[in-house]
């Protein structure tokens, strides 16, 4: 696996990594509707903050951004990419830091850019949704130096590279094992709302975009046996999960913590046992497949309309799909 290090010794532009990329990346275009996607999300994200760039700079990004999904997919790369620290204009709007949050940085006297807020949006959106991670100072054996316009891309070797786990900030698609970062666990304490309501809670914090809702026995103060609610969330749903907690629990008030989540690559594959089709879910931690997960809803009504058990139907689709998985491993 590659390590590639991104050095810029002036503001970062979307432009300006194109050309070095698609010197060092050899990668096969991905599929067209795919990065279609992506651009228009990463478009998205960065619109907010459109007002603070000059318009015939946003269209430049925007092509440039194009070029880049199509020689560096977000979602499929067999490389690590790293960033050094950035500079960014000093006096820099209060809403644009935001968007550096995570990566470190130098300010700089803006006499120094080309125009006094020569900052990019969208190449600060694009480094957070394609997992670039941070770092201080690169090491390793440097193989290469690929020079771009005001920036440099340093390839390196690094023994400990192919044990790297890439890192992204709300990354949902789960085809390759990651780190997500861009995570909320909210908490509640309730020691005066009844199950049913709590079952409806969660029904609506899943239908609201939670990744996980559940509960927990807590003793509160004065020994009054409560529940403690958590819901896990991207960052980004916290808002409208927030306002589902207040208006459909008794709590007075909502704690939250950065969580990670470390999910293993995902495959999805169908066996066809002796009572029907079922779909299995495989998952997959440094390319070694390590769970075999058939899907519950499916095999219950396979074994209801069999007269069997459910185990039955479970064993024969572990067993079916361990035999596939075997011959055919990412």
């Amino acid at each position: 696996m590659m390590k590639l290090v991104i050095r810029a010794e002036d503001s970062l532009t979307l432009q300006g990594l194109v050309e070095p990329l698609q010197q060092v990346l050899k990668h096969s275009a991905s599929d067209t509707l795919f990065r279609q996607q992506d651009w228009n999300r990463l478009k998205q994200l960065a619109e907010p903050y459109r007002d603070y760039c000059e318009q015939e700079q946003w269209d430049r990004e925007e092509r440039a951004l194009a070029s880049l999904l199509s020689v560096c997919p977000i979602h499929q790369k067999e490389w690590s990419l790293f960033v050094l620290p950035l500079p960014i204009p000093a006096a820099l709007p209060l809403s644009l830091l935001e968007l550096v949050t995570g990566l470190y940085v130098n300010e700089v006297e803006s006499s120094t850019f080309a125009k006094p807020l020569d900052f990019s949006p969208l190449a600060m959106v694009w480094l957070r949704e394609a997992g670039v991670m941070p770092i201080r100072a690169w090491s390793g054996k440097l193989h290469k130096v690929i020079h771009g316009e005001r920036l440099a891309i340093l390839e390196l070797e690094d023994e400990k590279a192919d044990r790297l786990i890439p890192r992204y900030y709300e990354q949902k698609n789960h085809e390759s094992e990651h780190i997500d970062e861009g995570m909320l666990l909210l908490q509640v304490n309730l020691d005066d709302t009844s199950p049913e309501w709590l079952a409806y809670v969660m029904e609506q914090c899943l239908r609201a975009g939670a990744n996980d809702v559940h509960f927990l026995p807590v003793t509160m103060k004065k020994s009054r046996p409560g529940t403690l609610l958590q819901v896990m969330c991207y960052q980004s749903q916290a808002e409208a999960l927030k306002t589902i907690l207040f208006t459909e629990t008794t709590t007075f008030g909502i704690r939250s913590f950065p969580v990670a989540c470390h999910r293993l690559a995902r495959r999805f594959i169908h066996v066809q046992t002796e009572w029907g089709e079922v779909a299995v879910k495989l998952g997959y931690h440094h390319k070694k497949r390590v769970q075999i997960a058939p899907e519950y809803a499916v095999c219950a009504k396979l074994a209801e309309e069999g007269n069997i058990p459910l185990k039955w139907v479970y064993r024969q689709a572990i067993r079916l799909a361990e035999q596939e998985s075997d011959v055919n491993l990412l």
